[in-house]
């Protein structure tokens, strides 16, 4: 069972936890919402995954580019990561907002990028 950072259950399987944060585009947008540590909108962070998806710097992403991660992100990618109590996702607000489950998010990608 996977745990939360004070080391209690969180309710979701260590193999569940993981299995959602199995995309690249899930991967990015646990790093920048863990990194910023605030809420953020949906185009800055559609902005952050698509440079770092496509390996660019922020600003030299066509917006055509940006638009369409905001788009999966917004009818894929953050509802998943909602779901999994990983972040909390407005979909009226296009607003996106860290949750205590994104800290144990980002311990598990890190342990997965150092095996």
């Amino acid at each position: 069972m996977a745990v939360k950072q004070d080391g209690t259950p969180s309710g979701r399987s260590t193999i569940d936890s993981l299995a959602v944060l199995d995309d690249k585009h899930r991967l990015a947008a646990v790093g920048i919402l863990a990194a910023k540590d605030r809420s953020v909108t949906l185009s800055s962070l559609a902005e952050g995954v698509a440079a770092e998806i496509r390996d660019v710097e922020r600003g030299k992403i066509p917006k055509r580019d940006i638009e369409q991660v905001e788009i999966t992100l917004h009818h894929n990618h953050l509802p998943k990561l909602d779901d999994a109590g990983v972040l909390e996702y407005s979909p009226e607000d296009h607003r996106v907002v860290p949750t205590d489950g994104l800290k144990t998010a980002e311990t598990l990608t890190k342990t997965i990028d150092t095996n």
